[in-house]
C-alpha cells in the first residue's frame, strides 16, 4: 500500500480544503472526488496550481464552454497531477478533438478525453475511440432509455480491455440480471454490470463476492448505500485481497472521516462517507502511479470505477443545482 489509512485520509482532508478554496460555491458533492484524483496519484493539492491550471482551460474558451460548472473542479484536478499540465491539456484537446468525429459533445467527453491523454497514445486513441463507440452502440441496444452520454466514459474504459466486444457485453448482460436480484437502480446496476465485465471470473462469482462485501457491511453495522454509491463497492469487490481485510480497511477509514468537518450531522449522509472511504481504500491497494503501463483488468475496474463515482458526483451535483433554480 501507498500509505497507512490515517496518512492517506488527512491528505484526502486537506486536499478537499485546498480545492474548496480555489472553487468556491462548488456542489459539497464535487470537492469528494476531485480530492480523490489527488490521493489516487499520490499527489498533495496545491492551490496555485490549481489557479494556474484553471488558467490554462479558460484561455480556451471553445473548449472550455463544454468544463462549465460542476465540471471544472474535477477536470482541473486531473490536469494538477500531470508533470506538464499545459502539454496535459493539449494532448487532452487532441483527444477531444478525436472522440468528436464518434461520439456527441458533452462534458463527459472531455471526461472520456483526460482518460485517452493518461492512457493512450494518439495513435492509438482513434482505435481506442472507435472501439467505444462500437460499444456504446451495443450497451444503447440493450438498455435504450438507461444508456445516456454519462455511458460514454465507461464505454471507453471497456474499449481498453483484452476482452472481445461480445464478451464484455454478454458478461455485462449476465451480471446485470444477477445484480437486479438484490438492487433496483436500474442506472447503478447498468453502471456496476460494466465495471465487472472488465474483470475476470464468472458473472455469478464477481456478483456473488460483491453481494457478499455488501452483506458484510450490514453485519458491521454499516448500511451500504443502494444507488450512486455501488459502483465504489463493484470497486473494492474486484481489489485482489481478502475481502474481510478489505471491509475493515473501508470501515476503519469511515471511522476517521466520521470524526471530520463536511460529515458531520448536517453534512454528507453516512452512506456517502462510506462511499467516499471505499473510494480511500481503493487507492491504498490499487497502485495506479505509472498510467502508460499496461494495468490488470481488476485495476483497469478501479479506476474505470473511481471515474464512475466522479461521474456519478457530477449527475448528483447537477440535479441538486437544478431543484434550486
Amino acid at each position: 500500500m501507498k500509505e497507512n489509512t490515517k496518512q492517506l485520509t488527512m491528505d484526502f482532508i486537506e486536499n478537499r480544503d485546498t480545492i474548496k478554496k480555489t472553487f468556491k460555491f462548488e456542489s459539497s458533492y464535487i470537492y469528494p472526488v476531485a480530492a480523490n484524483i489527488f490521493c489516487a496519484a499520490d499527489v498533495k493539492a496545491d492551490g496555485d496550481k490549481l489557479a494556474e491550471c484553471k488558467k490554462i482551460i479558460k484561455k480556451n474558451a471553445g473548449f472550455a464552454s463544454y468544463l462549465k460548472g460542476v465540471v471544472i473542479a474535477p477536470f482541473t484536478a486531473k490536469l494538477c497531477v500531470a508533470a506538464d499540465p499545459e502539454a496535459q491539456f493539449e494532448k487532452v484537446m487532441a483527444m477531444y478533438g478525436i472522440l468528436k468525429n464518434h461520439f456527441r459533445r458533452s462534458e463527459y467527453l472531455a471526461l472520456l478525453a483526460t482518460l485517452l491523454a493518461e492512457r493512450t497514445t494518439a495513435e492509438e486513441a482513434d482505435r481506442i475511440a472507435a472501439r467505444g463507440r462500437a460499444l456504446y452502440d451495443m450497451m444503447k441496444k440493450e438498455h435504450p432509455i438507461l444508456t445516456s452520454s454519462e455511458d460514454n466514459v465507461m464505454a471507453g474504459f471497456m474499449a481498453f480491455s483484452e476482452k472481445s466486444d461480445a464478451q464484455l457485453i454478454d458478461d455485462a448482460e449476465k451480471c446485470y440480471d444477477l445484480l437486479k436480484k438484490k438492487f433496483s437502480d436500474k442506472n447503478a446496476v447498468q453502471t456496476v454490470s460494466h465495471i465487472l465485465a472488465m474483470t475476470d471470473g464468472t458473472p455469478e462469482a464477481k456478483v456473488g463476492r460483491l453481494f457478499g462485501m455488501f452483506d458484510m457491511f450490514a453485519a458491521a453495522g454499516r448500511k451500504y448505500g443502494k444507488h450512486y454509491e455501488l459502483p465504489m463497492l463493484a470497486a473494492i469487490s474486484v481489489i485482489e485481497a481478502d475481502e474481510k481485510e478489505l471491509i475493515d480497511t473501508v470501515i476503519e477509514i469511515d471511522e476517521m472521516l466520521s470524526g471530520q468537518k463536511g460529515y458531520g450531522a448536517l453534512s454528507l449522509d453516512k452512506k456517502t462517507r462510506l462511499m467516499h472511504a471505499a473510494m480511500l481504500a481503493a487507492d491504498l491497494y490499487e497502485d495506479n502511479d505509472n498510467a502508460q503501463a499496461a494495468v490488470s483488468a481488476s485495476a483497469l475496474a478501479v479506476i474505470a470505477a473511481q471515474e464512475a463515482a466522479m461521474t456519478a458526483a457530477i449527475v448528483a451535483a447537477s440535479v441538486a443545482a437544478n431543484s434550486t433554480n
